[in-house]
């Protein structure tokens, strides 16, 4: 079994030094129950907001004392590796934040990953995932998975702190509403820790 993990906010903890800038800019106290929808940043902030973590100015793959490995999520990521096997394991991640070589150095040196098993992708996950299982903390991407490959999605919200992973928030991200039957799919789970994850892998 191939199992394609989320590098960002699945894996590392981009999320918290992401809110602990927008309440320092903007004078608010967020949290990131707060963010309900993917785009909700940009809409409540502007572009500047959204742009943050993925612009030139602010490179923190750079900085391996800003983005750091959620607890647990390194023994997950050995764990998944023993079970399944190294060549198994993919690390998938998106290449909009322009920063994908140093994130895959970032990978390396929290993760030990083989820069063959980090899989930069430019369009949607779906297309590299077809052969596996994706574990992703968007659920459009876990949606879109299961829907165009009939393959086990997992969408990971970790120890369910994050507001757009929550289904009482779909209808408020217009992308989600074409794959909301999805949510009744038998490859559809959510889990809200590693143990979790790993359970779901053992049916």
């Amino acid at each position: 079994m191939k199992i394609y993990v989320d590098y960002d906010t699945t894996l590392v903890n981009l999320i918290d030094p992401w809110i602990a800038w927008i309440n320092d800019t903007y004078n608010v106290n967020i949290v990131s129950s707060d963010i309900n929808r993917w785009y909700y940043l940009s809409e409540v902030f502007g572009k500047e907001a959204d742009d943050y973590w993925k612009s030139e100015k602010y490179n923190h793959y750079t900085d391996k004392d800003i983005f750091k490995p959620y607890d647990g999520a390194v023994k997950f990521f050995n764990d998944l590796q023993k079970r399944f096997g190294d060549e198994n394991i993919f690390i998938v991640s998106s290449t909009r934040d322009h920063h994908i070589e140093d994130k895959i150095k970032h990978a390396k040196y929290y993760f030990g990953i083989s820069e063959n098993n980090f899989i930069p992708v430019s369009k949607e996950k779906y297309h590299q995932t077809k052969d596996g299982v994706l574990i992703d903390d968007y659920p459009l991407h876990i949606l879109e998975h299961i829907y165009h490959n009939q393959q086990v999605g997992i969408i990971f919200n970790y120890q369910n702190r994050f507001g757009w992973c929550n289904e009482n928030n779909y209808h408020l991200d217009a992308m989600l509403s074409p794959f909301i039957n999805i949510l009744k799919d038998e490859n559809f789970n959510m889990a809200a820790s590693y143990d979790e994850v790993l359970n779901i892998l053992k049916n």
